[in-house]
């Protein structure tokens, strides 16, 4: 198995499609943290750019991020699905989920 992709997830303060809108304009994608693995459920962002190559792959269903919580904890996950938009092409939203390791 390959080494997991690093990434950093930064807590996100708000919610809501305004809040996530401006988000996105920001050039962040609005996330969740959820599993078995974790204490709570995180609602984050990540950076667009950083995500971009690995959902546009075919096995992005197969790629462990190493992702750095909010908190400081760093957790292998993998992406449980990705919300896109289909009229415009546009990513929405990640879920993002931690197992048991």
């Amino acid at each position: 198995m390959s080494e997991a992709v690093q990434i950093v997830l930064e807590n996100r303060e708000g919610s809501g499609s305004a809040y996530c809108g401006r988000l996105r304009k920001e050039g962040f994608l609005p996330a969740v943290v959820y599993g078995p693995a974790l204490e709570q459920t995180y609602s984050v962002k990540v950076e667009t750019k950083t995500m971009l190559p690995y959902l546009m792959s075919d096995d992005v269903k197969k790629t462990v991020f190493a992702a750095k919580l909010p908190n400081g904890e760093v957790k292998n996950c993998v992406i449980k699905s990705a919300t896109k938009n289909y009229a415009t092409d546009r990513l929405l939203h990640i879920d993002f989920y931690c197992a048991n390791e």
